[in-house]
């Protein structure tokens, strides 16, 4: 009678358990579609307000010569979308945080899985002639594309430890992968690569997909875990370019980085707006370039949209408080433009 009770007791706790377990999915799931609705309310609005770079024209530079062809003084710079640059000097090409592929807003928010596209990285990718690729950290919007890139141009990854344990497992070759951790520094053909500490922004309070590595190799959006965000300081072609995708406001900035030519700072949330004010303070670039401020759950063939949560006018609003005698610019896609 009391191994019976035992079993039973054994049997309703398993029940008690499945329900909890399946309670808590079913409110997880709940709130993700609530954030996703905000997120599509966000880019209704914002979609409607600031459809283009065209209402910013008289911000937007560029070279007459459209090609890209390397530039035979100064550093040549083409915006690719999300965060994604191609640094061009006569002795060095660059690739930072690539990202073609375009995986959709549903796909994401619901960590479906997400794969690279050859076709679209041939159709996009304007050279193959690429030194190495420097990724800030480990999300599908800038390291997902990255081992096709990488077969097809033969070029070495620079990242942390994280994003180089999630693009090998995805398949790039060991040799190819150079971690770096804040603080360090890689020379290269005709550049210097400066690894420089950095924070994700916050979306809903938190970082998205965050955590330890989730599962080898990648498969779903969240399996793209952040891992250690890292910020750059690029020297070549006699300039020196600072590029961040983002990042919360914190006291543990560094402003003894020297002459900065051009400042590339992602300002796509709240928390990176926060900070810009400081950032330029400390920064004083002679150029400023606010990034990753495109909706990339687009495909790159509809052009320059704003994101859903970006907040152009209030960077505007930012920079003109800011007194550093900087000029702030805007970059079209792919239009080439060479930093003086």
């Amino acid at each position: 009678m009391s191994k019976s009770r035992n079993q039973l007791q054994t049997r309703r706790g398993a029940i008690l358990g499945s329900i909890a377990e399946t309670t808590v999915s079913t409110v997880r799931r709940s709130v993700r579609l609530v954030e996703v609705l905000i997120v599509l309310g966000f880019w209704m609005t914002m979609s409607e307000l600031y459809a283009s770079l065209q209402h910013y024209r008289g911000l937007i530079v560029a070279d007459q010569d459209p090609t890209f062809v390397p530039p035979k003084t100064g550093v040549r710079i083409t915006y690719l979308g999300t965060n994604a640059y191609l640094l061009q000097s006569r002795d060095a090409a660059l690739l930072i945080d690539p990202y073609f592929s375009r995986a959709g807003l549903f796909r994401a928010a619901w960590d479906l899985p997400v794969a690279s596209s050859r076709s679209l990285i041939e159709r996009y990718l304007p050279v193959r002639r690429i030194d190495a690729v420097l990724v800030t950290h480990g999300h599908f919007d800038h390291l997902l594309d990255v081992p096709e890139i990488v077969a097809l141009t033969g070029a070495r990854l620079i990242a942390s430890a994280t994003s180089v344990q999630l693009a090998r497992s995805a398949g790039v070759p060991s040799e190819k992968c150079v971690v770096v951790t804040a603080g360090e520094k890689v020379s290269l053909r005709g550049a210097t690569v400066n690894s420089l500490p950095a924070k994700h922004d916050r979306l809903f309070g938190r970082v998205p997909f965050d955590g330890p590595v989730r599962r080898l190799p990648p498969r779903t959006a969240g399996d793209w875990v952040c891992g250690e965000p890292l910020a750059f300081l690029i020297e070549m072609g006699g300039r020196r370019i600072y590029i961040a995708a983002g990042g919360r406001p914190n006291g543990d900035f560094s402003a003894s980085l020297g002459r900065i030519d051009l400042a590339i700072l992602g300002v796509a949330l709240p928390d990176s707006r926060k900070r810009l004010a400081q950032t330029l303070e400390q920064l004083r670039p002679r150029y400023v370039l606010p990034s990753h401020q495109d909706n990339f759950f687009l495909p790159l063939s509809r052009g320059f949209v704003f994101g859903p949560m970006t907040d152009f006018p209030g960077v505007i609003r930012v920079f003109r408080n800011a007194p550093t005698g900087s000029r702030l610019i805007l970059v079209d896609y792919f239009r080439p433009w060479t930093l003086p």
